[in-house]
């Protein structure tokens, strides 16, 4: 085709499903993820990659050892395409608040979403019918400006670098065992126990239990007595299945002592220095952010 200028240049967009699949395999080095948070399945997912990867004439993600992991080729597009798909989620969510549709998104670990925020949504939807939130469940630590994410709730000492964090609940280390357990062991200290039972350990903090003994002159269990876990969520049921002895988080544990779930049999230094924050960009947040960071801030001290 031509003109009176000459002939028209064509711009070659590559297939938007698949810069879309692409961009949150690259975030979350998984494809059962970035079909989590695309809301289609995973072969889509893959369907999608490889027809990008066709149009483009270049591998952009390889298995190695069952983990995706990025091409150099796959590397390089991806530094550049991030920003603009960032670009394009933020004038998305405000074209949508504009229109009456306002939602926040907010990252978190499944274990604080499903203890503690969960039974407290239908008092956010009751005092703020319009807002739409939106979970990000996950222990990833997320980078909230490269994936458009408005809130974080992160445990830790709140120093992140970039951001801000305001404390929203102080967090305590308590050892919790099913009922059942405690009466069979008939211990009447922590370290008796210890030596007749198993120490549950979760591993994405594997040595908490020697960190947590150390500061409290308390002999820390055997590594013949060590049962590893996971996940913090599969520690706490498997301590309520009567399998031994796990470090469980108040307040996250509450409900589940206030049931009689578990036990707290032992009274330990409540020494703890870690807590939960709410952590945001440095920069200004809008009126829908500002509304959900206020009600969080009700809900936690």
């Amino acid at each position: 085709m031509t003109s009176e200028r000459g002939p028209v240049e064509r711009d070659y967009f590559p297939p938007f499903g698949g810069l879309k699949s692409f961009y949150e395999v690259a975030l979350t080095g998984s494809a059962v993820k970035a079909a989590a948070r695309l809301g289609v399945s995973a072969s889509a997912i893959s369907h999608q990659v490889k027809a990008l990867e066709a149009e483009l004439g270049a591998r952009l993600i390889e298995n190695r050892r069952g983990k995706l992991h990025l091409t150099v080729d796959g590397t390089r597009f991806f530094d550049r395409i991030k920003g603009p798909m960032s670009d394009i989620l933020r004038a998305t969510e405000l074209v949508r608040s504009a229109t009456g549709r306002k939602r926040v998104t907010v990252t978190l670990t499944p274990s604080f979403a499903a203890d503690w925020l969960m039974h407290r949504l239908l008092e956010l939807e009751r005092q703020h019918p319009d807002l739409e939130i939106s979970l990000i469940t996950t222990t990833r630590v997320v980078d909230l400006a490269s994936e458009n994410v408005d809130l974080a709730i992160r445990r830790g000492s709140g120093a992140w670098v970039g951001y801000i964090a305001e404390p929203l609940l102080r967090e305590i280390i308590v050892p919790v065992a099913a009922p059942g357990l405690i009466e069979k062991l008939d211990c009447d200290s922590l370290d008796a126990a210890l030596r007749k039972t198993r120490a549950l350990v979760n591993t994405t903090v594997e040595d908490e239990w020697d960190t947590w003994c150390a500061t409290r002159g308390i002999t820390p269990p055997e590594a013949s007595r060590r049962y590893s876990l996971e996940t913090y969520e599969l520690t706490v049921q498997a301590a309520r299945d009567g399998l031994g002895i796990a470090l469980a988080r108040k307040p996250l544990i509450d409900s589940l002592l206030a049931s009689g779930a578990l036990v707290q049999p032992f009274q330990t230094p409540d020494i703890d220095n870690t807590a939960y924050y709410i952590v945001r960009r440095d920069e200004p947040m809008t009126s829908d952010v500002k509304r959900l960071h206020a009600w969080l801030m009700t809900q936690g001290k």
